[in-house]
């Protein structure tokens, strides 16, 4: 073999580029949260005015369900807490004051808005008491259904199917 030839095939070797590495799968594009919700940071909270500002609550009882609806709101700035069997959910978000209040609220994965509108209810701790004096309520509206939840100030107003009553009352503490 020629000396020629050798230091051809030595320098080709040397020269030559390494391998190219193996292709990696594209990584799937990272797709943004639904566009729909205003969802909140996950580490955020409601401000602290909004924490102590009054509670409003809603309770709803039957057999098959427990919950407590807790609203509260102050400057524009609203959180609604639902309290169930199944845990507790925080929703954050908008109370827009007029003739109604107007809330648009959020957990991040699921939006809700309600119409709440200023109401006198015939009350007490009895149970649809024909004798029970007018209280103020926010009576709350959810798209898609008739009847309001009346809000009444803590420990406030329960909406209840048991034995000995079926309808409203006041809460008492």
């Amino acid at each position: 073999m020629d000396l020629s030839r050798i230091a051809l095939s030595i320098t080709l070797a040397a020269c030559s580029s390494a391998s190219p590495a193996a292709e990696r799968p594209e990584q799937p594009p990272q797709l943004p949260p639904d566009a729909s919700i205003d969802a909140p940071a996950p580490d955020a909270s409601a401000p602290q005015a909004v924490i102590d500002a009054p509670a409003w609550v809603f309770r709803y009882s039957t057999a098959d369900r427990k919950e407590t609806w807790t609203l509260r709101h102050v400057g524009g700035s609203a959180m609604l807490v639902v309290e169930s069997a199944s845990g507790s959910l925080t929703y954050l978000g908008t109370a827009v004051a007029g003739p109604s209040l107007a809330l648009d609220v959020s957990t991040g994965s699921a939006k809700m808005t309600l119409e709440c509108k200023p109401a006198k209810r015939s009350l007490s701790a009895k149970c649809n008491d024909a004798k029970a004096k007018p209280v103020e309520v926010l009576d709350c509206f959810h798209k898609g259904f008739k009847e309001p939840m009346p809000f009444g100030a803590a420990p406030g107003v329960e909406y209840t199917v048991a034995p000995g009553c079926n309808g409203y009352r006041l809460v008492t503490p």
